[in-house]
């Protein structure tokens, strides 16, 4: 579940930014839509990790640096730092949990969770 409290944006290193955008990308597509619940979900969780405008950012970084799923995953291999990827992971979680989360959106939460072994 989303929780507040967490890192801000500006506490990320670069290439945790990079995740933290380029994981935001995957999941607001791999459904097939963006819908105005979940980028209102976005802008509100933006608000609790240092503001819209700072998010928006990140993912638009990631955009020009990350092309495409496979560079965004193996970027995201690259996140070590615990409380990094609890706060990627909890931000992710909060923009899915605007709606249902869509199988396609879990599978995304899975893998980061598989990857950084954050649950068992």
């Amino acid at each position: 579940m989303y929780r507040t409290g967490l890192m801000k944006i500006d506490d990320l290193e670069a290439h945790e930014k990079l995740a933290l955008g380029g994981l935001i990308r995957v999941l607001i597509r791999v459904d097939g839509s963006f819908s105005e619940a979940e980028e209102e979900a976005l802008n509100a969780v933006a608000e609790d990790i240092g503001g819209a405008d700072a998010l928006w950012r990140v993912i638009s970084q990631s955009a020009q640096e990350l092309r495409d799923d496979d560079a965004i995953r193996e970027n995201a291999q690259k996140v070590v730092r615990p409380e990094a990827r609890t706060m990627i992971r909890e931000t992710l979680e909060g923009i899915a949990l605007a709606e249902t989360i869509e199988p396609s959106e879990q599978r995304l939460l899975d893998w980061v969770d598989e990857t950084w072994g954050l649950k068992s």
